[in-house]
């Protein structure tokens, strides 16, 4: 199933029980019982069988054969190793495990008898038209880990005993390890009390006496008995994690979870601590608002959280119903074929179809650009006389803006010629009288003074080259003129140093 297909499932959840078809019906996060052929058709049906309907066996296969071959590769093993009756239908299915061999793959399968499966679901089957999951009760508990119920580290051991089967099984990592069906379902534990006490006890009573009294029975008879009892179911169950733990190499289990169909056995702990050296928790996990009303079978729990777990994976890899929801008609060789033909015709169809509607179309989106164009252009007509009058007008503008920048640009150019002839031109006497000066001051002699038009230049002469470079540095930190010179030359016949400077006006 898709995953928008699964909407309509994701509202109500529906848990049976194969042996007595109790349903419970979980929705809007409440939990109540419900009659199974008065369920939506709708709602998502999960059902399990008990573990002991299942074979379960580990299988190495080589890493050399490729994922295509997996599968007929353990399938041929199994059958070998098992000696499964080729005549019969069997479902199987597998999950990878951790190897630490290095040509070696490692695999936990698991092998159910598909008639006996049928036969199981089939009084649910009478009910409803449909079972969407099915799987091994060992199996459910993944979800308490997928759901973060349990939070995955260490080793976790799970003991829970049903009126028709008990299951022990491990989980490591939140991931499946191990599982075994035990010989002390309630309906054993009551053959075998009824045996101890010798007198017949009612299976309902006994389960009364589990339920309300539990190991610490009013009545010494019984509880004595039921010690004896419990005693031997531990000692099972501690032969049971010794050859799980020698063959999966655990060095420890962490916690361990005891429960039942019936209620928790007060008392129980006790035997935990003293047969396994462990500190039991109890099976009882509420995941609705009204669940602690009343004690509900932990196995409705465990599947509706499974339910829960498959909307998000859609993971069918231990899925064993044999009565799925179709797929889709979309999905299916019929609907597939009628959806071609539907198709072909709407495509037959289509052209012509689309030729008259997009003419039309092309019609009325013809009439309205023409209307649009129409008034646009009017509007544009307007427009270009307005802006043909206003081109003219701006040429006259211009032509008279021209006429009075010419006029402004040449009074400026007088203006600035009068004032720096005027104002800042220096007296040429002013100049030449501060020139003599600093000549005086230096004891330079001035000789052949010379007037240009933007420059003065003259000669100067002392018998001190230092004198001179006076008079030219005290000339220049005047900042008033830009003086330069070219060098300062020596006439050896007169002994005299000599240079010529220009003074910029």
């Amino acid at each position: 199933m898709a995953k928008n297909e699964n909407k309509r499932f994701s509202s109500e959840i529906v848990s049976i029980d194969p042996s007595s078809l109790n349903s419970y019906l979980y929705v809007k996060n409440e939990i109540k019982l419900q009659k199974l052929e008065k369920s939506n058709r709708d709602s998502f049906f999960v059902s399990y069988i008990k573990s002991r309907d299942l074979i379960t066996s580990a299988v190495d296969i080589s890493r050399n054969i490729p994922d295509s071959d997996i599968k007929d590769a353990i399938e041929i093993k199994v059958y070998d190793e098992l000696a499964l009756d080729s005549s019969m239908s069997y479902t199987i299915t597998y999950i990878e495990t951790e190897s630490k061999d290095p040509k070696n793959r490692s695999f936990s399968v698991f092998v159910t008898d598909s008639a006996l499966i049928s036969n199981k679901l089939a009084p649910i089957r009478d009910k409803i038209r449909y079972i969407d999951y099915v799987t091994a009760t060992p199996f459910l508990i993944k979800s308490l880990y997928r759901k973060n119920i349990i939070e995955p580290e260490g080793v976790h051991c799970y003991v829970y005993f049903q009126k028709d089967d008990a299951f022990i099984a491990i989980y490591r990592g939140g991931e499946y390890v191990y599982s075994k069906s035990l010989h002390y379902s309630i309906r054993e534990m009551n053959e075998k009390f009824c045996e101890f006490i010798g007198e017949r006890v009612d299976e309902s009573d006994f389960a009364k006496i589990l339920s309300t009294e539990g190991l610490k029975s009013t009545n010494s008879s019984y509880q004595q008995n039921l010690m004896r009892l419990f005693g031997e179911i531990f000692l099972y169950i501690n032969d049971v994690l010794i050859f799980a733990k020698r063959s999966y190499s655990i060095d420890f289990i962490d916690k361990v979870y005891i429960g039942s169909e019936i209620g928790p056995f007060s008392g129980i702990e006790e035997y935990a601590r003293s047969y396994l050296g462990l500190e039991s928790q109890e099976f009882n996990f509420s995941i609705a608002i009204n669940s602690k009303e009343w004690y509900i079978d932990q196995i409705h729990i465990l599947m509706i959280l499974t339910a829960q777990a498959y909307f998000e994976s859609q993971d069918d890899s231990l899925n064993f119903s044999i009565f799925k929801r179709p797929p889709p008609l979309s999905k299916r060789p019929a609907g597939k074929l009628l959806g071609t033909l539907v198709a072909s015709l709407l495509i037959s169809m289509a052209y012509p179809a689309y030729q008259m509607v997009y003419s039309s179309y092309l019609n009325i989106i013809l009439a309205n650009t023409t209307n649009e164009y129409t008034k646009t252009y009017t509007k544009t007509s307007a427009i270009r006389s307005e802006l043909a009058a206003l081109k003219i007008e701006k040429e006259k503008i211009d032509a008279l803006v021209k006429a009075e920048t010419d006029k402004f640009n040449f009074r400026k150019k007088l203006l600035d010629e009068i004032y720096k002839k005027k104002i800042s031109y220096p007296m040429k006497s002013i100049i030449l009288t501060e020139i003599f000066e600093i000549s005086n001051e230096n004891d330079v002699k001035i000789e052949v003074v010379e007037f240009k038009k933007d420059t003065i230049d003259f000669s100067i002469r002392n018998r001190s080259e230092k004198k001179i470079t006076e008079f030219i540095k005290q000339l220049t930190e005047l900042k008033k003129y830009a003086v330069s010179t070219d060098k300062i030359s020596k006439d050896e016949k007169l002994n005299l140093y000599i240079s010529k400077i220009s003074i910029g006006l």
